[in-house]
Order: C-alpha cells, then sequence, then structure tokens
C-alpha cells in the first residue's frame, strides 16, 4: 500500500505560547508529517516557525470564538489524505505521526482518536470501554488509558483527532453551531461518521500530552462550561436519534437524578439551577436543529459543498513534494 499523507491542523485564538510549543513539538518528531496548517482567529497575526515542515498559516480574526468555524477554515487548506487536529495546548510524543498513519492502513479506520495524556495521577487506569455513547446517553472518555492494541470507539476527543479525507468530504466538515465552550463538536462528528458506517479507532501509540491552557473567556468547568455543556449534549442526542430517543429521554432523567446526590441545601439548589436551564437552553436549540427522526450526517448548505469541492479538488488531494 503507498504511503499517506498527513496534515495537521491547528486552530489557535489569543495563545501564541502555546502554539509555538506545540509547533516545537511537532518539528522535533517530523516523521510522517507532510503539512501543517494553522488557522489562527487572534486580533494581531504571529509568525509561528514549524522547524522545517510546510506551514500554511491563515490569519483569520473574523472567527474568534468559532473554533468549528476555523476548524472548517482549516479544511480549505490541507492537502492531506489523512487529517489530524491538534489542540494549540497539546505535544506530540515522539512516534506520533507514524503511529497515527499505521493506525489507519492497519485498521481500515475512516476517523482515529490518539492517546490523549494529562498528566493526572491513574489516569493510564480505565475500567470502562473508551469512547462510547451508553444507552443512558451518556459518554464514556479514557483517552487517556493505557491499551495495548487499537479499538473501536463511537466518539473521540479534539484534543487528538483525526479523518480521511474522504470521510470529512462526505460529511461536508463540521458542524459549527455547538456554541459557547463548543463542547461536543467533536462528539458530533464522530458520531457522524458512525451514521454514514464508518469507522472510528482509538490508537494507544499516536499519544500527546494535553496541558490545558487558560481560557480566553471564563474558566473551565465555570458555570458558562456546564451550561454550555448541557445545551450542547441536548443537541447532540436530538440530532442522532431524533427527539423520540430513549437515550435523550434517560439522559434528562439522569441530569436530575444527579441533583439528589449532591450534598448540601445550597449546592443542591446550585447544581438543581444549572441542570434546569442548561436543559432548557439545550430543548430550546434543539427545536430549531433537530427534528422527530435523526438529522442526517451530511450537512448541507452553500458552507458544505464550498468544503467538498476544497476536499474534492484533484490539485489538492496530495502535497506538494
Amino acid at each position: 500500500m503507498p504511503s499517506l499523507t498527513l496534515s495537521v491542523c491547528i486552530v489557535t485564538y489569543e495563545r501564541a505560547e502555546f502554539l509555538q510549543r506545540c509547533l516545537d513539538a511537532l518539528a522535533a518528531a517530523p516523521e510522517s508529517i507532510d503539512e501543517i496548517v494553522v488557522v489562527d482567529a487572534s486580533r494581531v497575526a504571529s509568525s509561528p516557525e514549524s522547524g522545517g515542515i510546510p506551514l500554511r498559516y491563515v490569519h483569520a480574526p473574523e472567527l474568534a470564538g468559532h473554533m468549528t468555524r476555523s476548524r472548517n477554515r482549516g479544511l480549505l487548506s490541507v492537502r492531506g489524505e489523512v487529517i489530524a487536529f491538534l489542540d494549540d495546548d497539546v505535544t506530540v510524543r515522539g512516534g506520533w505521526g507514524p503511529a497515527l498513519l499505521r493506525g489507519f492502513k492497519d485498521s481500515g479506520a475512516d476517523a482515529t482518536v490518539g492517546r490523549t495524556c494529562n498528566g493526572l495521577p491513574g489516569e493510564e487506569e480505565y475500567p470502562r470501554e473508551i469512547g462510547r455513547l451508553l444507552t443512558d446517553g451518556s459518554l464514556t472518555d479514557g483517552f487517556a488509558a493505557l491499551r495495548r492494541e487499537p479499538c473501536e470507539v463511537d466518539h473521540g476527543i479534539g484534543a487528538n483527532m483525526a479523518f480521511t479525507r474522504e470521510v470529512l468530504c462526505e460529511l461536508g466538515g463540521f458542524r459549527d453551531d455547538y456554541p459557547g465552550t463548543a463542547l461536543r463538536e467533536d462528539t458530533d462528528i464522530f458520531l457522524r461518521v458512525k451514521q454514514l458506517g464508518g469507522r472510528s479507532v482509538f490508537l494507544p501509540d499516536a499519544i500527546v500530552d494535553h496541558r490545558p491552557a487558560p481560557h480566553v473567556k471564563g474558566a473551565r468547568f465555570d458555570t458558562r462550561y456546564k451550561l454550555y455543556g448541557r445545551r450542547n449534549h441536548f443537541v447532540l442526542l436530538a440530532r442522532y436519534e431524533g427527539w423520540r430517543s430513549r437515550r435523550l429521554r434517560s439522559w434528562i432523567v439522569g441530569q436530575f437524578r444527579g441533583v439528589r446526590r449532591v450534598t448540601g441545601l445550597r449546592r443542591r439548589l446550585e447544581r438543581l439551577a444549572v441542570v434546569a436551564v442548561g436543559l432548557a437552553f439545550g430543548a430550546g436549540a434543539a427545536l430549531r436543529q433537530a427534528r422527530w427522526n435523526p438529522t442526517p450526517a451530511r450537512r448541507s448548505g452553500r458552507a458544505a459543498e464550498r468544503l467538498r469541492r476544497a476536499l474534492s479538488d484533484p490539485n489538492r488531494s496530495a502535497v506538494s513534494p
């Protein structure tokens, strides 16, 4: 089988120091990486260095606060047959690129998620199945788990995920309407791959270290994060199986049951408020964005068709020597 070409796409916003650290790690482990595309929504353009790996830098300040739109902008420039997305606050370990391409070749997968380590004690031990959508509508993670062999998953993590060019073309790119923290935009695209009949695989040898950078607006796990998290999860389930989804109903019930497990009256009331507002927020969004039956995996509209044209362009189907 001929070698696959690999494009790495990184979206960033006001984190030039973290971006350069990410690029330095790629430059230190350049094997199999054919090009890097950076989409920077910062107010002021920067001059990142990639250590000799061909770099396309796209300055798009109009995309500030819209991570998935930045991902789609990057898809207009990539040329590889495999397209990997990295967060700007990760660093790849040696052998990341070869392990990624080997995983695609060996498994025939349409999408992959690599091992993403957060430096947390015990995270390499995970007793549940990795990356599964459960019958109660919740998700398992475990993307830092140490496994000997690749395994099939339902969804992945945006910090270290990759797709074939063909499947991204068929999907029409990412759905760009998961607002706020953009939580679940990565889950969404993996579930859409599954809707098409495609396969997603966890690759334990394609490893990155994830050291979350500070958010430009708000903080991780603050009230805003929790509200948008519930809103976006509601929309995700409603789209995947439609409004009649049993998973959606089970998940809603589970959210209220979780309130009862909180100790202390004040904390319980705070949790109840976040759940109620988040679910109402999600229900309102789902009325506009979902339907009774599952939403088709393939995006429609001018933006999606523009992406399809770019991804199917034979002049952009291979990295220039």
